[in-house]
């Protein structure tokens, strides 16, 4: 059985941007695409440049299949879909100058899915939260120690997905930009959290799911 691997290049980090690096690839890319990756230890997403693609048997692998990482998506990747029921990706969302919001942590949809999305949904291992307000403790207390991956639905879903964002370091302007904004963009969403009774720890549990 033969695998996909992509050679990559970090080109904003300068620490490691001097030589590339084999990653497997789960879907296809070309040389020249960018993509975001784990990198270090703590596997924070950073993007990368495709210098060259390869498929191999494992025996000839470019890397040691056993620690071998895998790309995590195309750069600009947020849409997914289940079985027609499309929800946004929170993960890919630049929060500092290299890094990007995780993939696969919370999705984001309006509408509360169907029989046939939450079978997808269920498959996929999502938990499925619908929200219908946002100052609830007991909701962002179940968002912060909920297994990933969590689909946040209904009719202050957007809201919380801006205020999550916001909370992980996207800037207001992307937040904005990419239409998951609502109320008050702008507001400090650690003391909204604080406000509604949260205690630091949680909000932090929330802060490091997305990094």
């Amino acid at each position: 059985m033969k695998f996909d691997f992509a050679a990559l290049r970090f080109f904003e980090d300068p620490n490691i941007s001097d030589r590339v690096y084999w990653y497997l690839c789960p879907f296809p890319v070309k040389e020249g695409e960018l993509v975001l990756a784990p990198v270090g230890s703590h596997d924070r997403l950073q993007c990368a440049r495709v210098e060259r693609t390869r498929s191999a048997e494992p025996e000839n692998a470019p890397y040691d299949l056993r620690v071998i990482k895998e790309i995590a998506a195309k750069a600009g990747a947020h849409k997914r879909d289940f079985n027609g029921y499309l929800c946004r990706d929170l993960g890919g969302m630049r929060y500092d100058r290299k890094r990007f919001t995780r993939y696969g942590v919370f999705l984001c949809a309006e509408g509360v899915p169907g029989k046939d999305a939450l079978d997808a949904l269920y498959d996929y291992g999502a938990a499925v939260i619908e929200a219908g307000e946002c100052s609830s403790a007991a909701l962002w207390r179940t968002l912060a120690r909920a297994n990933d991956p969590v689909l946040i639905c209904g009719a202050c879903a957007k809201e919380i997905a801006a205020r999550l964002l916001l909370l992980a370091g996207v800037c207001a302007e992307d937040v904005k930009r990419v239409r998951l904004s609502a109320g008050e963009p702008q507001r400090d969403s650690a003391t909204f959290l604080e406000e509604t009774g949260l205690a630091r720890e949680e909000i932090r549990l929330l802060q490091e799911k997305l990094r």
